[in-house]
Protein backbone atom coordinates (compact mmCIF):
# COMPACT_ATOMS: atom_id res chain seq x y z
CA UNK A 1 0.00 0.00 0.00
CA UNK A 2 1.32 3.33 -0.95
CA UNK A 3 1.47 6.01 1.83
CA UNK A 4 -0.76 9.15 1.34
CA UNK A 5 1.14 12.25 0.04
CA UNK A 6 -0.40 15.52 1.37
CA UNK A 7 0.40 18.40 -1.14
CA UNK A 8 0.80 22.09 0.66
CA UNK A 9 -1.29 25.24 -0.60
CA UNK A 10 0.88 28.58 -0.77
CA UNK A 11 -1.90 30.93 -1.81
CA UNK A 12 -2.96 32.16 1.66
CA UNK A 13 0.57 33.05 2.96
CA UNK A 14 1.26 35.01 -0.23
CA UNK A 15 -1.85 37.18 0.18
CA UNK A 16 -1.04 37.89 3.83
CA UNK A 17 2.50 38.98 2.89
CA UNK A 18 1.26 41.40 0.25
CA UNK A 19 -1.18 43.00 2.71
CA UNK A 20 1.55 43.47 5.34
CA UNK A 21 3.83 45.09 2.74
CA UNK A 22 1.11 47.58 1.77
CA UNK A 23 0.53 48.49 5.44
CA UNK A 24 4.25 49.07 5.96
CA UNK A 25 4.41 51.31 2.88
CA UNK A 26 1.41 53.34 4.04
CA UNK A 27 2.89 53.83 7.50
CA UNK A 28 6.23 54.91 6.05
CA UNK A 29 4.65 57.30 3.58
CA UNK A 30 2.42 58.79 6.33
CA UNK A 31 5.37 59.29 8.67
CA UNK A 32 7.39 60.95 5.91
CA UNK A 33 4.55 63.30 5.04
CA UNK A 34 4.11 64.23 8.71
CA UNK A 35 7.84 64.84 9.08
CA UNK A 36 7.83 67.00 5.93
CA UNK A 37 4.91 69.10 7.22
CA UNK A 38 6.58 69.56 10.61
CA UNK A 39 9.78 70.63 8.88
CA UNK A 40 7.88 73.18 6.75
CA UNK A 41 6.17 74.59 9.82
CA UNK A 42 9.42 74.85 11.76
CA UNK A 43 11.31 76.51 8.92
CA UNK A 44 8.43 78.68 7.66
CA UNK A 45 8.26 82.44 8.30
CA UNK A 46 7.35 83.49 11.86
CA UNK A 47 3.89 84.92 12.20
CA UNK A 48 3.87 88.69 12.08
CA UNK A 49 3.36 90.28 15.52
CA UNK A 50 0.04 91.88 16.13
CA UNK A 51 0.10 95.60 15.63
CA UNK A 52 0.30 97.68 18.84
CA UNK A 53 -2.69 99.93 19.36
CA UNK A 54 -2.00 103.56 18.51
CA UNK A 55 -2.01 105.84 21.55
CA UNK A 56 -5.13 107.94 21.91
CA UNK A 57 -4.54 111.60 21.08
CA UNK A 58 -4.25 113.81 24.16
CA UNK A 59 -6.49 116.85 24.15
CA UNK A 60 -4.48 120.09 24.39
CA UNK A 61 -6.21 122.78 26.40
CA UNK A 62 -5.98 126.26 24.90
CA UNK A 63 -3.90 128.79 26.81
CA UNK A 64 -6.02 131.26 28.74
CA UNK A 65 -6.39 134.60 27.00
CA UNK A 66 -4.75 137.34 29.12
CA UNK A 67 -7.22 139.84 30.56
CA UNK A 68 -6.68 143.34 29.16
CA UNK A 69 -6.00 146.13 31.68
CA UNK A 70 -9.35 147.76 30.82
CA UNK A 71 -11.21 144.50 31.63
CA UNK A 72 -9.04 144.04 34.72
CA UNK A 73 -10.32 147.36 36.08
CA UNK A 74 -13.89 146.08 36.41
CA UNK A 75 -14.71 145.23 40.00
CA UNK A 76 -14.32 146.62 43.51
CA UNK A 77 -11.02 147.83 44.97
CA UNK A 78 -9.74 148.97 48.36
CA UNK A 79 -7.01 151.59 48.39
CA UNK A 80 -3.95 150.32 50.27
CA UNK A 81 -1.58 153.22 49.63
CA UNK A 82 -2.00 156.88 48.70
CA UNK A 83 0.73 159.50 48.25
CA UNK A 84 0.44 162.97 46.76
CA UNK A 85 2.08 166.34 46.76
CA UNK A 86 -0.61 168.95 47.59
CA UNK A 87 -0.56 172.68 48.13
CA UNK A 88 -2.42 173.55 51.33
CA UNK A 89 -2.79 177.24 52.18
CA UNK A 90 0.31 178.08 50.16
CA UNK A 91 2.45 175.25 51.59
CA UNK A 92 3.43 172.17 49.58
CA UNK A 93 2.81 169.09 51.73
CA UNK A 94 3.50 165.42 51.03
CA UNK A 95 0.34 163.53 52.04
CA UNK A 96 -0.13 159.81 52.65
CA UNK A 97 -3.12 157.64 53.52
CA UNK A 98 -5.33 154.71 52.50
CA UNK A 99 -8.90 153.46 52.62
CA UNK A 100 -10.87 154.80 49.64
CA UNK A 101 -13.18 152.22 48.04
CA UNK A 102 -13.42 152.21 44.24
CA UNK A 103 -16.00 150.38 42.14
CA UNK A 104 -15.50 150.20 38.36
CA UNK A 105 -18.63 149.01 36.59
CA UNK A 106 -18.74 147.18 33.26
CA UNK A 107 -21.16 149.89 32.10
CA UNK A 108 -18.46 152.60 32.37
CA UNK A 109 -19.44 154.04 35.76
CA UNK A 110 -17.05 154.63 38.66
CA UNK A 111 -18.18 155.12 42.26
CA UNK A 112 -15.73 156.03 45.03
CA UNK A 113 -16.52 156.05 48.75
CA UNK A 114 -14.26 158.10 51.03
CA UNK A 115 -13.99 157.99 54.79
CA UNK A 116 -10.29 158.71 54.84
CA UNK A 117 -7.72 161.11 56.26
CA UNK A 118 -4.61 162.13 54.32
CA UNK A 119 -1.77 163.26 56.57
CA UNK A 120 1.56 165.04 56.18
CA UNK A 121 4.02 167.32 57.94
CA UNK A 122 5.88 170.41 56.82
CA UNK A 123 8.11 172.78 58.80
CA UNK A 124 7.01 171.07 62.02
CA UNK A 125 3.29 171.51 61.33
CA UNK A 126 0.85 168.61 61.00
CA UNK A 127 -1.57 168.74 58.09
CA UNK A 128 -4.70 166.64 57.65
CA UNK A 129 -7.16 166.46 54.76
CA UNK A 130 -10.33 164.57 55.69
CA UNK A 131 -12.61 163.30 52.88
CA UNK A 132 -16.05 162.00 53.80
CA UNK A 133 -18.52 161.26 51.00
CA UNK A 134 -19.19 159.65 47.63
CA UNK A 135 -18.28 160.56 44.05
CA UNK A 136 -19.73 159.25 40.79
CA UNK A 137 -18.17 159.51 37.35
CA UNK A 138 -18.27 158.00 33.88
CA UNK A 139 -14.98 156.52 32.73
CA UNK A 140 -13.38 155.13 29.60
CA UNK A 141 -10.14 153.14 29.65
CA UNK A 142 -7.61 151.87 27.16
CA UNK A 143 -4.59 149.82 28.17
CA UNK A 144 -2.78 152.85 29.69
CA UNK A 145 -5.15 155.72 30.47
CA UNK A 146 -8.46 156.27 32.25
CA UNK A 147 -10.51 159.28 31.14
CA UNK A 148 -13.42 160.68 33.18
CA UNK A 149 -16.57 162.72 32.58
CA UNK A 150 -19.86 163.71 34.23
CA UNK A 151 -18.44 163.93 37.74
CA UNK A 152 -20.70 164.50 40.75
CA UNK A 153 -19.99 164.32 44.46
CA UNK A 154 -21.74 164.48 47.81
CA UNK A 155 -20.00 164.96 51.15
CA UNK A 156 -17.34 167.21 52.67
CA UNK A 157 -13.59 167.84 52.70
CA UNK A 158 -12.04 169.26 55.88
CA UNK A 159 -8.54 170.77 56.26
CA UNK A 160 -6.77 170.73 59.60
CA UNK A 161 -3.45 172.13 60.76
CA UNK A 162 -2.06 170.86 64.06
CA UNK A 163 -5.49 169.41 64.86
CA UNK A 164 -7.44 172.65 64.29
CA UNK A 165 -9.97 172.95 61.47
CA UNK A 166 -8.89 175.60 58.99
CA UNK A 167 -11.54 175.08 56.33
CA UNK A 168 -14.39 172.81 55.26
CA UNK A 169 -15.93 172.57 51.78
CA UNK A 170 -18.21 170.35 49.75
CA UNK A 171 -16.50 167.26 48.44
CA UNK A 172 -15.37 167.62 44.83
CA UNK A 173 -13.32 165.64 42.34
CA UNK A 174 -11.29 166.31 39.21
CA UNK A 175 -11.68 164.71 35.78
CA UNK A 176 -8.00 164.81 34.86
CA UNK A 177 -7.08 161.54 33.08
CA UNK A 178 -5.08 159.01 35.11
CA UNK A 179 -2.35 156.65 33.99
CA UNK A 180 -2.75 153.17 35.42
CA UNK A 181 -1.67 149.54 35.45
CA UNK A 182 -3.95 146.65 36.35
CA UNK A 183 -3.01 142.99 36.59
CA UNK A 184 -4.83 140.30 38.53
CA UNK A 185 -5.76 141.69 41.94
CA UNK A 186 -3.39 144.68 41.88
CA UNK A 187 -4.24 148.19 40.62
CA UNK A 188 -2.01 151.24 40.45
CA UNK A 189 -3.25 154.70 39.44
CA UNK A 190 -0.75 157.52 39.12
CA UNK A 191 0.09 160.92 37.73
CA UNK A 192 2.88 163.48 37.98
CA UNK A 193 2.34 164.22 41.69
CA UNK A 194 0.29 161.31 43.08
CA UNK A 195 0.14 157.53 43.24
CA UNK A 196 -2.60 155.18 44.40
CA UNK A 197 -2.33 151.43 44.93
CA UNK A 198 -5.35 149.19 45.54
CA UNK A 199 -6.21 145.50 46.04
CA UNK A 200 -9.23 143.82 44.53
CA UNK A 201 -12.07 143.08 46.96
CA UNK A 202 -13.14 139.44 46.68
CA UNK A 203 -16.79 138.46 47.21
CA UNK A 204 -17.42 136.48 50.43
CA UNK A 205 -16.47 132.83 50.06
CA UNK A 206 -14.11 133.34 47.14
CA UNK A 207 -10.41 132.51 47.72
CA UNK A 208 -7.94 135.34 47.90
Amino acid sequence: MQPEQNGRDWTAPLVVGVVLLVVVLVVCLGGGAAAYLLTRRASGPAPSPSASPSPSPVAVLPSPVPVSPARCLIGQWRETSYTSSAEIFGVTVQLTGAGTLLSYGADGTLVTVDKVTRKGTRNGDRYEVVHNGTTRLNYEADDEMISYSNASASGTTTWKINGSVRDRENLSTTITPDRYTCKGDKLRIYGDSYSIEADRIRPPGRPV
